[in-house]
Order: structure tokens, then C-alpha cells, then sequence
């Protein structure tokens, strides 16, 4: 049965019949992860150019045995692949062994003493039920007498309310002090694919969290965090990333594959991407001064 499909599709299908992973495909073909997924998806804006975009569709492609120049011109003419996907008869074919065969059986009318173990398992229940409800009736426990026990709770009633007023004024204190804390701040400079984020007046642990947009794949490296040094891809599977910056660490320097549809936050504050305008891959790093002994006195 022929079908038409997509370049990337039939690039992937390719690499899982030969059993590769991402990790595989990078070493055998030489084309760097983040854009082995742009390609398998489609997504050429990931990818710097046309020129480069070629280059590695038919390096990929010859990597993996399949026809480069058939892909090549199908990327040029913006149209998918005709290919033949083999239908497998024995998935639409079962087979019933003849003892497990079900026939048919004669509808025989039945009598009243069907219905006679039915009945009386009904009325067996009914007898338990009313005898249950008789029990708690007759074992009622008398309502106890609640004027004796009036002074007593009145008085553990105003000792708590006394320990819930001296509780508060310390809690009180303490937000009136951590309110005192200056707020970080984030200063933006740089544009096109480089950018530099002067974060001040923050204090370890920093987060950074990363979100993408559905239908987005995106590549994140990060230096001096708890992500790995291959990095991470993040798409409709696993669209989010939480990073942790080394305590002490004076900057950090993430690279994307892309912006498009992505989100960064620093401790809960909105990084501005608006200034990186190329959609080949961007680097951000995050100068960091942490808030000293001095300023948190003040």
C-alpha cells in the first residue's frame, strides 16, 4: 500500500528500524543532536539556513542507506515521499480453535423455582439488615449532660486563644524582617544571538525553569547547573526543565537550538528573549551577583 510521508518521518522511521537513538544517530552520521530532531520533525526554522539545511539531509540520509537525492528533491519541491508500507494480514486474522468455539444454546423458559435461591438469599439479607438496626437502636448511648462541662470548656477556650495571640506576634516580626529584602533584579543587554542577563540581589538556591510551547522542540544546554553536559531536548513529552545554578557560581551560560516558543524564569522572573532575533541557536549568560551580608542587613 503506498502512502505519502513526510521527509521527517521517513527519516525517523529509518533510524528506529536500524535501532539507533538520538545519542547513536550523532555518532554514525556527524550531525549534531539538536538538529537530527529538527529534521525528524520537520522544523527547519530550528536549523540555520537552506545551505545547511541540504548539507544535512543528505548527509543524514546517506548515514542511514536511504536515497539523498529523492529527499533533496522533495525538500525543494516542498512535497512529501511516496512509500510502500507493507500490511501485515496476520494482525486482522484470528484463529478459533474448535473447542474454544461458543455454539448457540436453545433458550429454555424458566419456572418459579429458578427464582427460589434468588428469593431466599433476598430475604436473608432483609433479616440481617433489621437485625443491625435493632442493635443500634436498643444500644444507644444516653446524651450526656453538657452544663457540667461548660466551665471547663470556656476556660481551655480562652487558654488557646491566649497561646494563638503570643504565637502570631513572632510571625508577625518575621514577615515584617523578610519583607525588608530587596527583590532581584534583571538587567538585558546584547541582541541577535547573544545576550547578557545581570541578575542582582539574588541569594542561592537559583532556579531556572524553562517551559516550551506545544508543538516545539528545542535543545538546552546549561554550564555550571545540574544539567547534563549532552543537554536536554524539550518537546510535547517533556516540555519543561528545572535547572539548579552550582552554589557559588559567578555565571552560567545556556545555549538554545531555538526560541521560538519558549519561556524562561530566574527564581520566578521572566527573562526578555525579545532581543534574540536568528533562529539558529542562541546564548544567554546569566551574570549573577548575589545579595551580600550588608544589603540583607539593610
Amino acid at each position: 500500500m503506498l502512502t505519502i510521508k513526510t521527509i521527517g518521518q521517513v527519516l525517523k522511521e529509518k533510524r528506529t528500524s536500524l535501532g539507533l537513538d538520538l545519542s547513536e544517530a550523532e555518532q554514525l552520521t556527524q550531525v549534531q543532536k539538536l538538529y537530527i530532531v529538527a529534521l525528524e520533525t520537520d522544523d527547519y526554522k530550528a536549523l540555520p539556513g537552506d545551505f545547511y539545511i541540504k548539507a544535512y539531509l543528505k548527509q543524514y540520509a546517506e548515514k542511514l542507506g536511504l536515497n539523498a537525492d529523492r529527499i533533496i528533491q522533495a525538500y525543494d519541491e516542498g512535497k512529501g515521499i511516496t512509500v510502500e508500507d507493507k500490511e501485515d494480514i496476520l494482525e486482522n486474522y484470528h484463529f478459533v480453535k474448535p473447542s474454544e468455539r461458543v455454539e448457540p444454546e436453545e433458550e429454555v423458559p424458566k419456572t418459579w423455582r429458578h427464582y427460589v435461591p434468588i428469593i431466599s438469599l433476598s430475604a436473608a439479607a432483609l433479616l440481617i439488615v433489621v437485625g443491625v438496626f435493632a442493635a443500634v437502636i436498643m444500644n444507644k448511648p444516653e446524651t450526656p449532660d453538657l452544663i457540667t462541662n461548660d466551665y471547663s470548656y470556656s476556660k481551655s477556650e480562652v487558654s488557646t486563644s491566649k497561646s494563638s495571640t503570643s504565637s502570631t506576634k513572632p510571625s508577625e516580626s518575621s514577615t515584617q524582617a523578610s519583607s525588608s529584602k530587596p527583590e532581584p533584579t534583571i538587567a538585558i543587554s546584547g541582541s541577535s544571538s547573544a545576550m547578557i542577563a545581570t541578575i542582582s540581589n539574588i541569594s542561592d538556591p537559583i532556579k531556572v525553569d524553562f517551559s516550551v510551547a506545544a508543538a516545539r522542540t528545542i535543545w538546552v544546554g546549561m554550564t555550571n547547573s545540574n544539567v547534563p553536559a549532552t543537554g536536554q531536548t524539550l518537546s510535547d513529552g517533556a516540555n519543561s526543565l528545572s535547572a539548579l545554578v552550582t552554589t557559588g557560581a559567578e555565571n552560567s551560560v545556556i545555549t538554545l537550538g531555538s526560541v521560538q516558543g519558549l519561556t524562561i524564569t530566574v527564581n520566578g522572573k521572566a527573562l526578555d528573549l525579545s532581543s534574540l532575533t536568528t533562529t539558529g541557536p542562541n546564548k544567554i549568560t546569566l551574570q549573577i551577583n548575589r545579595t551580600t551580608s550588608n544589603s540583607a542587613a539593610q
